[in-house]
Order: C-alpha cells, then sequence, then structure tokens
C-alpha cells in the first residue's frame, strides 16, 4: 500500500534546531510550493521575503522549515509555485509528506495568531508545538479532523458514489467526518446509511493518511454489504452504485487512499 509518508526513521519532529546542517525550505504562497522548475527540488535557503515561519524538524540530517512568502515577493528565476495536486508523483514521497505537514502547520500558525477566546495576540511555547494566550492562558494546538472512508463489498462488486461537487463521470467511496463522541466504526455506520440507505457488516482497518488540501487525517476501512438497498441522500449524493472491475467509473486520483483502497479490491479480484 503506496500511502505517501515520510518513514519515522528519517523524519524526525522537533521545536527548534539542535546543531548546525544543510537546510530545505518548503516555501508556500497559499496553497502552492516553491519548488524548481522539474519540480523535484526544495530551496535550501529563503530566497524570498517571508511573513512566518517555522521549524518543522529534520529528514536525513537536513533541518526543515515550513515558510509563507509575503503576498508580493518575487521568486528567484528558475523557480516556481506548484500546487500539492499536481507535485504528487513528482517530489519524492518523503519530501510530498513534509510539504504536506508544512501547509498544515502554516495554516494553524496563521489562524491562531490571535487567541480564539479573548482577541489578544498568542505566542508560541517553547516546549511544544502551540500557541498560547498571555492574557487568559487558552492553549491552540494545531488541530486534524479525523474523516473515514469506507469501500463497501457486496459478492465481487463494490459500491461507488458522486458527491455533487465531483468532477463529471468521477465516483469515490463513502465518506464522512466523525462526530464527537463517536468511535470510527459508529461512523462508517451513520455515513453509510445515512448516504447510501445500507447497513455494512465486517468492517476492517485499511490504512490512514493525512489530508492537507482539508486539513484530515483519512482512515480508511473495508466492509461488507448486510441489507439494504441503495437510496441515496440528494444532499450528499446525486448517484451510487454497484461496480465491478469490467465497469469501473472514472476513479479518483492515485495519490489518494481512496484510490488505493478501490486498486486493492482490484488487485484482489483479478488475482482470485
Amino acid at each position: 500500500m503506496n500511502v505517501p509518508f515520510a518513514s519515522p526513521l528519517a523524519f524526525t519532529d522537533a521545536l527548534r534546531p539542535l546543531s548546525e546542517g544543510k537546510s530545505l525550505w518548503f516555501i508556500f504562497s497559499g496553497d502552492k510550493l516553491l519548488t524548481a522548475e522539474d519540480g523535484q527540488n526544495i530551496p535550501d535557503q529563503p530566497c524570498l521575503n517571508l511573513k512566518r515561519n517555522i521549524y518543522i524538524g529534520t529528514l536525513a540530517g537536513q533541518h526543515l522549515f515550513a515558510a509563507e512568502a509575503e503576498q508580493e515577493a518575487q521568486i528567484p528565476s528558475g523557480w516556481h509555485w506548484k500546487g500539492l495536486r499536481v507535485l504528487h508523483g513528482v517530489l519524492s514521497d518523503e519530501y510530498y509528506a513534509v510539504a504536506g505537514r508544512a501547509m498544515q502547520l502554516l495554516c494553524w500558525d496563521r489562524v491562531h495568531k490571535y487567541c480564539g477566546s479573548c482577541g489578544k495576540e498568542t505566542f508560541i511555547r517553547e516546549v511544544e508545538r502551540c500557541r498560547e494566550c498571555p492574557s487568559c492562558g487558552h492553549l491552540a494546538y494545531p488541530k486534524l479532523a479525523p474523516a473515514v472512508m469506507a469501500l463497501v463489498r457486496r459478492d465481487n462488486q463494490i459500491l461507488l458514489a458522486r458527491g455533487p461537487h465531483f468532477p463529471e463521470k468521477f465516483y469515490s467511496v463513502i465518506a464522512g467526518y466523525v462526530d464527537p463522541g463517536e468511535t470510527l466504526e459508529q461512523c462508517i455506520h451513520r455515513e453509510v446509511l445515512e448516504e447510501v440507505g445500507i447497513r455494512v457488516k465486517n468492517i476492517r482497518y485499511f490504512g490512514s493518511q493525512p489530508w492537507p488540501f482539508s486539513y484530515s487525517l483519512m482512515i480508511a476501512f473495508t466492509c461488507d454489504w448486510e441489507e439494504g438497498e441503495i437510496s441515496i441522500d440528494p444532499i450528499e449524493l446525486t448517484d451510487a452504485n454497484w461496480f465491478d472491475h469490467t465497469n469501473l467509473p472514472q476513479l479518483p486520483p492515485r495519490l489518494s487512499i481512496s484510490r488505493m483502497l478501490i486498486d486493492a479490491y482490484l488487485f484482489h479480484s483479478t488475482v482470485t
């Protein structure tokens, strides 16, 4: 399963550099990353005006920084702004994972510059990755939104659905955000029942993937159809149906764990 992540042996999270060494700067303007023209290389120094930067840790002995460029910053010749989606498969898996982490930490730092309780300007704590309010003591940690997705199987078929904002002819697995007080398994039962009107069983963990585009942690499962016929929630979906490997619709991009779920089914269905 090729879920993009930095090996725990290669990446080390840290709040500040503990030694001298080479650096890599993951510099963003909005959701676009500054890379070399080929999209494979990252600057080794802060090569333009920045309005914030955060030390992330180390990767294979190199110090990592996340940074946000000033809006009017002029980029050096030979460098370009590129979206993370188009960089998947171009950047190394390790760089891609660090870039996703960097983008999320920059958003956290930007959003929590001021206290959400009293409005005072916060500061970064020295002992942990957290912004603290000096007035009321409110602590703002980087937050993730846990979301589950489920590949529902019935005999040799899988359930795929279209959301109202999906690209034309694009289908994916059932997914949704976890509610407060809900287990991951309860969320799957609820989401599948709400969106397509069927009940499932045999829920099994597949894998997880940090998803920087909505600051989520995607947690993927497989499960089996138990009972019911497809009846879609028209607010959530425009269509849902059963598919096998001979009649698949347009699928999610290969960088996503939803596609990895589907590819695992396809591999299994063609070798058994």
